[in-house]
C-alpha cells in the first residue's frame, strides 16, 4: 500500500522538492521540477504544467509501487482505484469511470485484447516491464477517443530503443518476494547495440500461490445472508447444511502465474528513429468467485449476484475453474524528423496482436473460448516540441479488432469493430497565461453475426485556459464535451455471463453517450512545500449503464441486468499536501497527506454502483543520502452509498511501513516493506468481489532493482 510520490506526484514537481534539507538555497527551481515530459497526452508538456492531472511514474517509482496487477499497482495514486478481481485481476478505474471510458495504452497504441469486456479478464499490459507509466485524468485525452473520456493510462515499455545506448550493454534487472502469497516476481531487460542499430531484449516471470487473508472469505454481511436463506431452506426442506465450510484464512483457486518474453530492435540517426518488436504473453490465473443463487422470493435485493461455493463435495481445489491466456503482439514505432510548415516531427505508432484465452471448466475442458484479433496504428504531426509559444500535434487513429466467443458463456456474439479518428490538440503558452484546445472526430463500425449492424458519428471538444500568477503558481480550468460510442457488449450481449453472475442483455439500439466536464486544477510549490488540487464535475446526457430489471432468467435462475441510457453526473476531487517538517540530525522529516473523494448517480436508478468512497492517507518519511523510512495510515470510509444489488462496504484503516535503500550507488535500489501492519480486513468497493475476497492480510515484500 505503499503511495507513490517522487517523481509520480499530481504536479510531477515533488520530484525533488521535498528530498533536500531544509535549506531554501538548495531548494530545486522550478525548471528541475518540471523535467518531466508527459509523453501520453497529445501534448507533449512537462507534467507540472499539465491543464488536468497528471501522474508520471517512471522505473524507481514502478518497483516501489508493485502490487501485482496494473489496477493494484496504480491504486494508491489520488483518484485511481482498481476493479480487484481477485489479486491476479485489476483493471485501473479514474475518478469512479473504469471500462470502456478508461483506455489503456502500450507505448500509444490499444492492448488489443479482452481486458474492457468483462471483469474477470486480465489486461496484456504488464507492469514489470514498464519503464515510464502516465497517467491521465479526464477528458483532456479526448485526443484517444471518445474510450478515454474518463482518462488514459500509458504504458511505456521501451521494446523499441528510441535512443543509441550510452555503452556496450545497458538494462535493468529487478526481484522480489511477497509472504503473503509466497509470490516470486522477475523482470529483465537488456538493451546492446553498435553504432546507430540497438536491439533490446526482456523477460518477467510472476507467480503465487492462493492469497492469505485475515479471517473469513467472505463479508460478515454475506455470511449473514447466508444464514437467513439457509434457515429458510430448512423450514420448507428439511435440508442440513452444516457440513458446509467456509473459506477462512486464504481465498481457494486464486494463485496464478505470468510471465513475458521479448525484444525489438531500432535504427537510430539524425533523421529519428525507427523500430519493431515482438512480445509473447501468457498467464493462468484462477476464477476465485461463483456462483451463489438465493431460490426464495423474498431475498434482500441488495444481496451480491455470487459467492464462494464452500460445499465439500463440489469443491475439487485441484480442479478449480481457471483461464488460460495467451497474445503475441507486433509493434512498429518511429519518430521521423522534418520541417513541413509548423511540425516538427512525425510520431508514428503501430501494434498487431493475436489473442485467446480460454475459461476452463473444473475438470480441464474449455467451457468458453475467447478470441480477439486486430490492430491500432496512430500518426500524428507535432509542432515545436514546447519551445514556442504553440505546442500539439495534429493526426490520426484507426484500429479494427474481430471478437469472437464460442462456448458455454460466450455473451457477446463475434463481431467485427472498427475505428477511425482524426484530431488535433493545441497549446498556445503566453507565459503568464495560456489556452489549451482539443478537437476530435471518430467513426464507429459494428458488424455482428446475427445481429443489426451499427455505425456512430462522434464529436468530441475540449478547450482550457491556465494561469500561472506568481512563480511556481499555476491554475487551471478546462471545459469538455465528449461522445462515445456504445461498444459491441453493450449492443450485443444476451446470455449468462459467470463474472457477475447475472445474465446481460444489450441494446442494439443504444445512442450515442454524451458527457459535459469541468475541471479545476491548482498547484503550488515552495522551498519546503507543495500543494495540489483537482476537481471535477460531469454530466452525462445517455449514460450507458447496467440496470437490474428486478426479473430472473427462468434457464440460467440468474438476475437479469440490461443496458439502458440514462442521464448521469459525477462529480468530487483530490487533494494532495506535502511538507518538511523538521531535521532530526542527518534525516529530514517530511509530512504528506492526500484526500480524494467521487460521487455519481442516475436520474432513474440512483447511485452508480461501486463507486469508491472518502478515502484519506496520512504519512512521513525519514529521508537521508541512502535510505528512505515511510509510514502511512490510509483510512477508507464506510459506503453506503449503493446501486440496488450491492451491499454496503464497511470502512478500514491500513498502517504500512516501508524502507528503501540505495547503499551501493544509486544504481542498487533495495526495497522492504510490510503492508496491512495490524492485519486488517478490508474490502474495496469497487470490486465485484468485495464480498467474497477481502484485502490482502499482513504481507512482508522485499525486492531489488539494479540498473547496469
Amino acid at each position: 500500500m505503499t503511495r507513490v510520490f517522487k517523481t509520480s506526484l499530481l504536479s510531477g514537481a515533488a520530484a525533488l522538492a521535498f528530498t533536500a534539507p531544509l535549506d531554501a538555497q538548495t531548494a530545486p527551481q522550478p525548471e528541475e521540477r518540471d523535467r518531466i515530459v508527459v509523453t501520453g497526452s497529445a501534448i507533449e508538456t512537462a507534467s507540472g504544467e499539465t491543464l488536468q492531472s497528471v501522474d508520471v511514474l517512471d522505473i524507481d517509482d514502478i518497483a516501489d509501487s508493485f502490487d501485482g496487477s496494473l489496477g493494484a499497482s496504480l491504486a494508491d495514486l489520488p483518484g485511481i482505484s482498481t476493479t480487484s478481481f481477485g489479486p491476479a485481476v485489476g483493471r485501473p478505474i479514474i475518478r469512479g469511470l473504469g471500462g470502456d471510458r478508461i483506455r489503456i495504452l502500450n507505448n500509444g497504441v490499444g492492448l488489443v485484447d479482452a481486458s474492457a469486456i468483462s471483469v474477470d479478464h486480465a489486461g496484456t499490459s504488464e507492469v514489470l516491464d514498464a519503464e515510464q507509466i502516465d497517467i491521465l485524468r479526464g477528458p483532456a485525452a479526448i485526443a484517444y477517443g471518445g474510450g478515454a473520456i474518463g482518462g488514459v493510462i500509458n504504458v511505456i515499455d521501451g521494446r523499441i530503443p528510441s535512443r543509441p545506448i550510452d555503452g556496450p550493454v545497458e538494462g535493468q534487472v529487478y526481484a522480489g518476494y511477497t509472504s503473503v502469497d509466497d509470490g516470486f516476481q522477475f523482470a529483465g531487460r537488456a538493451r546492446v547495440g553498435t553504432g546507430p542499430i540497438s536491439f533490446q531484449f526482456e523477460a518477467s516471470h510472476r507467480e503465487a500461490d492462493d492469497l492469505s487473508i485475515p479471517g473469513f472469505a467472505e463479508s460478515a454481511r454475506l455470511r449473514a445472508l447466508e444464514d437467513d436463506d439457509h434457515h429458510h431452506e430448512d423450514d420448507n426442506d428439511d435440508h442440513d447444511h452444516d457440513d458446509e465450510e467456509e473459506a477462512y484464512g486464504s481465498v481457494p483457486n486464486s494463485g496464478f502465474t505470468f510471465q513475458t518474453v521479448g525484444g525489438g530492435a531500432a535504427l537510430n540517426g539524425p533523421w529519428g528513429y525507427f523500430g519493431i518488436s515482438v512480445r509473447s504473453y501468457e498467464a493462468d490465473y484462477g476464477l476465485p468467485g461463483h456462483e451463489h443463487h438465493h431460490d426464495d422470493d423474498d431475498h434482500d435485493d441488495s444481496a451480491p449476484l455470487f459467492a464462494f461455493d464452500d460445499d465439500d463435495e463440489d469443491h475439487d481445489e485441484e480442479g478449480d475453474a481457471r483461464i488460460d491466456m495467451e497474445q503475441t503482439r507486433w509493434d512498429a514505432r518511429g519518430e521521423f524528423n522534418l520541417a513541413v510548415g509548423p511540425f516538427d516531427h512525425l510520431d508514428v505508432s503501430v501494434g498487431v496482436a493475436d489473442y485467446s484465452h480460454a475459461e476452463l471448466e473444473p475438470d480441464g475442458a474449455i467451457g468458453t473460448l475467447f478470441e480477439t484479433e486486430g490492430w491500432e496504428m496512430r500518426a500524428a504531426l507535432v509542432n515545436e516540441r514546447g519551445e514556442g509559444p504553440w505546442n500539439g500535434s495534429v493526426g490520426v487513429q484507426a484500429l479494427r479488432t474481430d471478437f469472437s466467443a464460442t462456448g458455454e458463456e460466450a455473451f457477446v456474439p463475434p463481431v467485427e469493430s472498427r475505428d477511425f479518428g482524426v484530431f488535433a490538440a493545441q497549446r498556445l503558452d503566453l507565459d503568464t497565461h495560456g489556452f489549451d484546445f482539443g478537437l476530435r472526430f471518430e467513426h464507429r463500425e459494428h458488424d455482428a453475426l446475427a445481429n443489426p449492424d451499427r455505425d456512430f458519428d462522434t464529436v468530441s471538444a475540449a478547450a482550457g485556459v491556465f494561469l500561472r500568477p506568481a512563480d511556481n503558481r499555476f491554475v487551471g480550468f478546462s471545459l469538455a464535451r465528449t461522445e462515445r460510442a456504445p461498444t459491441a457488449a453493450e449492443l450485443y450481449s444476451d446470455g449468462p455471463h459467470a463474472a457477475t453472475e447475472t445474465v446481460e442483455v444489450g441494446d442494439a439500439d443504444l445512442g450515442v453517450e454524451t458527457g459535459w466536464a469541468f475541471d479545476f486544477t491548482y498547484r503550488a510549490t515552495g522551498a519546503a512545500w507543495l500543494v495540489e488540487a483537482g476537481l471535477f464535475y460531469s454530466m452525462f446526457d445517455g449514460f450507458i449503464y447496467l440496470a437490474p430489471t428486478g426479473m430472473e432468467d427462468p434457464v440460467e435462475e440468474l438476475p437479469i441486468f440490461q443496458y439502458l441510457q440514462d442521464d448521469a453526473t459525477l462529480w468530487g476531487g483530490e487533494i494532495y499536501v506535502e511538507r518538511d517538517i523538521t531535521e532530526i540530525g542527518p534525516w529530514a522529516l517530511v509530512g504528506d497527506l492526500t484526500v480524494e473523494y467521487v460521487r455519481g448517480e442516475t436520474d432513474s436508478f440512483g447511485n452508480l454502483p461501486r463507486l469508491p468512497p472518502l478515502s484519506a492517507t496520512v504519512g512521513a518519511e525519514l529521508q537521508r543520502d541512502i535510505v528512505d523510512l515511510r509510514g502511512e495510515v490510509v483510512w477508507a470510509a464506510d459506503q453506503d452509498r449503493t446501486a440496488a444489488f450491492e451491499l454496503p462496504t464497511d470502512g478500514y484503516t491500513l498502517v504500512n511501513f516501508s524502507a528503501t535503500a540505495h547503499p551501493f550507488g544509486d544504481n542498487t535500489r533495495l526495497m522492504a516493506e510490510v503492508r496491512n501492519v495490524t492485519d486488517e480486513e478490508a474490502r474495496l468497493h469497487t470490486s465485484q468481489l468485495k464480498d467474497m475476497i477481502p484485502l490482502a492480510g499482513r504481507s512482508f515484500r522485499l525486492a531489488v532493482l539494479h540498473s547496469f
